[in-house]
């Protein structure tokens, strides 16, 4: 399944204060993201998509992904298995004059059906090892951004 948020950003929404929008999903395993950034924003638009107070797109904390007339596109791992089954992409527009416009897109199945197509060969064993490596990891990446979030410019972060 493709889940998409296409976000229309106002002129003059600052990153201190960027505009939310929720990506509602299921329960499943991230194997695909992508961001379109049509022509006309000339990297004066941004985007970071959260779970929760987690930082997953843009890794770092308080980086937006920013484009021009491109797409920025990405396999990737990332479980999400505990409700509520959402994603908060924040964006920002500088441009004093125009609304920017980005399209989130985030591919999203079943673990199950995952390994069944891109791991046909391997043991269900192997997967379970695999899926409790990738969240092992991803709770020492949240430890390490709590760490640095009071640090942060943007106080939104702090939010929620």
């Amino acid at each position: 399944m493709i889940y998409t948020a296409n976000i229309t950003t106002p002129k003059d929404t600052a990153k201190s204060a960027p505009l939310k929008t929720t990506v509602r999903v299921t329960k499943g395993l991230v194997y695909k993201v992508e961001f379109f950034f049509p022509a006309g924003s000339a990297g004066l638009m941004g985007v970071a998509v959260f779970d929760g107070l987690y930082q997953i797109w843009p890794s770092d904390v308080g980086e937006f992904f920013v484009g021009e007339d491109q797409v920025i596109s990405f396999d990737d791992m990332f479980l999400k298995e505990s409700a509520p089954y959402e994603f908060q992409c924040y964006s920002f527009n500088l441009d004093d004059t125009y609304e920017h416009f980005v399209s989130v897109r985030i591919g999203l199945v079943l673990k199950e059906v995952f390994m069944a197509r891109f791991l046909p060969m391997k043991s269900h064993e192997l997967f379970i090892d695999v899926l409790g490596m990738m969240a092992a990891e991803r709770d020492e990446i949240a430890r390490l951004q709590r760490e640095r979030m009071p640090a942060t410019p943007f106080k939104w972060m702090l939010r929620e």
